[in-house]
């Protein structure tokens, strides 16, 4: 019996290149504990998260939300101290992904000194 839900090789070998947002975001994980965030970038494949609260595991179960978008769902694939990568459970339609590019500019994310 394998496990569908185990990482990854690597991130050099994505499907396809994301792209650039900042979108505010909310992530929802299987015990419905809302975690505030912000998407770093996303492709139909996936996306990049930096949450407020480093609570996400690799191989968890989330629902993502943006404002003003359907949730959809995925399973975390990496996690570190404050960012998680998200591989979808369907992938995004492309017109949607370039759309939360435009919608969403990229923004910079300032780290604590």
């Amino acid at each position: 019996m394998t496990d569908d839900h185990q990482p990854k090789q690597s991130w050099d070998q994505r499907r396809e290149k994301r792209l650039a947002l900042g979108a505010s975001a909310v992530v929802r994980d299987s015990c419905k504990t809302r975690i505030g965030g912000t998407m770093l970038d996303i492709s139909q494949w996936g996306c990049r998260i930096q949450l407020s609260s480093p609570t996400a595991s690799p191989g968890r179960c989330v629902t993502i939300k943006l404002e003003g978008m359907e949730s959809w769902s995925g399973y975390v694939r990496w996690a570190n101290a404050t960012q998680v990568g998200i591989e979808f459970e369907r992938p995004l339609h492309l017109a949607i992904v370039d759309h939360l590019a435009q919608v969403h500019p990229e923004v910079e994310i300032l780290s604590a000194a």
